[in-house]
């Protein structure tokens, strides 16, 4: 086998490797991509919860000053 060949064949072999390397590249920015996109999914989810939360808590805290407040003036009263 002649020098030339072996150069040949390395270049050839570089070339392929080049490709793939390539490739995986294009493929891990397509997996970033995806990734950044469900952590926005994910901290809207929590943003939602978190209102929904919010407003519950507020909710049973007002439910229990309102009890409250009727079971002083029923005692006021009685």
């Amino acid at each position: 086998m002649a020098l030339e060949e072996i150069v040949s064949r390395l270049e050839g072999a570089y070339e392929q490797v080049d490709a793939r390397l390539a490739g995986l590249d294009r493929s891990m920015e397509a997996m970033r991509a995806d990734m950044n996109g469900l952590r926005s999914e994910i901290n809207t989810r929590f943003d939602q919860v978190d209102r929904r939360f919010n407003n519950l808590y507020l909710l049973t805290a007002g439910s229990w000053v309102t009890l409250m407040a009727t079971v002083i003036t029923l005692f006021a009263l009685g």
